[in-house]
């Protein structure tokens, strides 16, 4: 049994090495329809891959605005588009508001997470 995104994952899935048994997002992956979320099969887990820019407090608001404006256009662009989508790598662009109520809600979500999980126990 392994873990990874569908970036890692879909050649050999697609390849009949390995069977997708969930995925950890809340609706299920375009590329694998068959294959339901975690919430579809009652485990109340929900965890994303992602990755963000971010500045030291510092950085002048004229310079962020440079960066997200960057940033944007390049997450918009078809090219960078098609190759995400080449490697199953759904894509979404949260501006700072937006990235930041979602840091919030991730980070809420696996912390609740962490508390419900235990060890699992060995019989001896």
């Amino acid at each position: 049994m392994t873990v990874g995104g569908p970036a890692i994952m879909i050649g050999q899935i697609k390849g009949k090495r390995l069977r997708p048994l969930a995925s950890f997002g809340d609706k299920r992956l375009a590329s694998l329809p068959d294959v339901p979320t975690l919430k579809e099969l009652g485990i109340d887990a929900e965890y994303y891959i992602w990755a963000g820019l971010m500045t030291p407090v510092a950085t002048p608001p004229a310079i962020q605005q440079v960066l997200r404006n960057a940033v944007r256009q390049a997450v918009q662009d078809p090219d960078f588009r098609g190759a995400m989508a080449k490697i199953e790598t759904p894509i979404t662009y949260l501006d700072a508001p937006e990235f930041r109520e979602f840091w919030d809600t991730d980070a809420k979500r696996l912390a609740e997470a962490v508390k419900r999980t235990r060890p699992v126990e060995q019989k001896k």
